[in-house]
């Protein structure tokens, strides 16, 4: 079984992140064999449809699933939100209010859909930077206003990153919420990737991917 990963599930990070861990400690429950191919999400999720070998990529949600992939049931659910700088908050209602602001975007990541619109218009004032962690140093030295991020890559960024320790103190998570992220596994619709499905979905569940999640901390707690 092959999955292909955005960056944020890294070849650096001890035993390939906190993702992949919870999604190899729930299929030792099986006889499917995880190899993992690393690639930006888009690029991703490209390959995965050309190959015949990957059967899939990880992780997915409804809104970037496309066509020629099936989700299976979610494992994992966590906030999409802005991080800013605690001396600056930013109070927002709707996506309109966001304009005057400067906003850092990992390259990979597809635009939250309640924020499309005004991003096919061109009206966003986004930075593109190729991690996360460039994204948070560049809000952190006042390059940008806020960031798109997901939540729980915000509290490991700031409990492990050397370059970002230094502004520890300075950084927080917006109030509001964009939107909640729903994570699972995205199949190809073949007769084999599908019936991996079938067996990952007898087998899966968010409370057990959570539960892997929380141990992969506790073991790897970072510096």
């Amino acid at each position: 079984m092959t999955y292909e990963a955005p960056p944020f599930v890294s070849e650096s990070l001890p035993e390939q992140g906190a993702a992949i861990y919870a999604l190899r400690q729930m299929l030792k429950k099986t006889d499917c064999e995880l190899k993992i191919t690393f690639a930006p999400f888009l690029r991703g999720r490209k390959l995965a449809l050309k190959d015949e070998s990957v059967i899939g990529f990880f992780p997915v949600t409804q809104v970037n699933v496309t066509q020629d992939f099936t989700m299976s049931k979610v494992v994992y659910q966590t906030p999409w939100v802005f991080a800013e700088r605690k001396d600056n908050p930013i109070l927002w209602k709707k996506p309109e209010d966001i304009l005057p602001y400067r906003i850092g975007n990992a390259s990979g990541y597809e635009m939250a859909v309640s924020f499309q619109r005004l991003h096919q218009e061109k009206k966003l004032k986004l930075e593109p930077a190729s991690t996360d962690e460039l994204n948070l140093l560049k809000l952190a030295n006042k390059r940008v206003d806020l960031v798109f991020i997901d939540a729980g890559i915000f509290a490991y960024l700031l409990k492990t990153s050397e370059k970002l320790k230094p502004y520890q103190n300075q950084l927080q998570l917006n109030s509001k919420v964009i939107h909640m992220d729903q994570y699972g596994v995205a199949f190809k619709k073949t007769p084999r990737a599908i019936k991996e499905m079938e067996n990952f979905n007898k087998l899966a569940s968010e409370e057990e991917f959570t539960r892997h999640v929380e141990a992969y901390f506790k073991k790897y707690p970072g510096p």
